[in-house]
């Protein structure tokens, strides 16, 4: 089976990086069409994760797992359940989206703004993993009782606004 996963996160990022490489800012069009190619690529490598998703299980699928770094016991592993399918069929097909609306409007640093879309379309499929992992530990610290939720949104309120006071940019 091929590495779905991980097609859906390189290609975009892949192509991404070839859109800067190439740098087309005196030929527009042709980072235009390089970022289209790139982003239907990264799309169709998506369509597959869909079609072959086994509903009826919470059993993890497309699971990668790929030794990185052995003496720490450090792993490359992708694995995707349902609600993070449809995220990164979305994902992909939203930067499709995203490089056709930029097509007209976009006329100045156009490479860089196509790049910039492909590059966070596969940051963002590669996130998948992380966001269920990270909802599987709020699940955990979660209580059910009203002044912990209160005190949560408290926080988060202070923080923004010491954010918004002192360390934004003017």
């Amino acid at each position: 089976m091929l590495p779905y996963l991980s097609l859906a996160i390189w290609v975009p990022i892949v192509a991404g990086l070839l859109v800067l490489a190439v740098n087309r800012d005196r030929d527009a069009p042709a980072a235009r069409w390089l970022a289209l190619v790139g982003a239907v690529a990264g799309f169709v490598v998506t369509i597959p994760l869909y079609l072959h998703f086994t509903l009826g299980t919470a059993e993890m699928q497309f699971v990668e797992t790929i030794e990185w770094i052995p003496r720490f016991n450090i792993n490359y592993l992708l694995g995707v359940d349902g609600i993070s399918v449809l995220f990164i069929l979305l994902n992909s097909f939203i930067t499709m989206l995203a490089v056709w609306a930029g097509w007209v409007v976009i006329e100045k640093k156009v490479a860089q703004y196509m790049a910039a879309f492909l590059i966070m379309s596969g940051f963002v499929n590669g996130s998948a993993r992380l966001v269920v992992a990270t909802s599987a530990l709020v699940r955990q610290l979660q209580s059910g009782f009203v002044y912990q939720y209160a005190f949560a949104m408290v926080l988060g309120i202070v923080v923004f606004l010491f954010w918004w006071l002192t360390l934004r940019v003017i």
